[in-house]
């Protein structure tokens, strides 16, 4: 009799690593339906109107920015002792964090915009001091991440055990993980719609022609893929981790889709 009851099919189970990164893009799709027009209008006006001061979002996007300095980290830790030592996915995320770099200084520039500092709408005015100690802070934080990514390929030498692999403090599930996840999806939630979304407000997919039309969209997922995938670094990290058959790619291509419609939605 105790093989009467039925053995759970686990061949259609969703992988751990992909439901992470599954609730990350489904709350950023929730956000680019219902939030992000009011953000995307925002920071459009905060970058073109020179009168146009959002004190709001530019307070929102600094505390993301400063939550970020302690969430990547941490969430990074925990993603590396639940991949272990597949150092060749950092390979891969050296680009990613390029353009992460470059979104992090567009977006000192659209929270100065927010408070009223127009960069290069007013060249009669001097360059902002607080504005040009904030961008070299930005470089140096952009810099220690990288180090951070690319540290764990310095670690052949070592041995395990003196690895982070069973650090009990990076054990799931935990408190502190959560915590760096709610800081990372609003960081990317908040950067993606101020800065990209912002500047292509006024793209349009639908050229008038089927073959343009095809054209814009195709230019719209890559550009998407460039200024999204950057900013959740972590989760893309342990996707490609535990990719290891067609399905899994599959399901990772499905969980992109579900947030990539509802971004695609902001320029229809």
């Amino acid at each position: 009799m105790k093989n009467a009851l039925p053995q759970p099919n686990r061949k259609f189970s969703l992988p751990a690593a992909i439901r992470n990164g599954l609730w990350f893009n489904l709350v950023c799709a929730g956000y680019f339906l219902w939030i992000a027009p009011v953000v995307v209008d925002a920071g459009d006006k905060a970058m073109r109107d020179p009168e146009a001061t959002f004190v709001w979002l530019g307070v929102a996007l600094a505390l993301v920015c400063l939550g970020e300095v302690w969430a990547f980290p941490v969430k990074m830790k925990f993603v590396r002792q639940a991949i272990g030592r597949e150092k060749e996915v950092t390979a891969g995320v050296f680009y990613l964090w390029i353009f992460h770099a470059v979104i992090s200084i567009i977006l000192l520039f659209q929270i100065a915009g927010c408070f009223g500092v127009k960069v290069g709408l007013e060249p009669e005015k001097p360059f902002p001091w607080w504005l040009g100690l904030l961008i070299p802070l930005s470089v140096i934080k952009e810099l220690v991440f990288g180090a951070f990514l690319l540290s764990d390929r310095s670690d052949d030498s070592k041995s395990p055990d003196h690895t982070e692999t069973d650090h009990p403090r990076y054990a799931r599930p935990s408190t502190r993980e959560w915590i760096a996840d709610v800081i990372l999806v609003g960081y990317a939630c908040l950067a993606y719609s101020a800065t990209w979304s912002a500047i292509t407000v006024n793209m349009k997919i639908n050229g008038g022609h089927p073959v343009l039309t095809a054209l814009n969209g195709f230019l719209a997922v890559l550009l998407f893929l460039i200024f999204y995938l950057p900013l959740r670094i972590p989760y893309w990290t342990e996707e490609c981790s535990r990719i290891e058959t067609t399905a899994d790619r599959w399901r990772l291509a499905a969980s992109l889709l579900v947030v990539l419609v509802p971004a695609l939605w902001l320029l229809r």
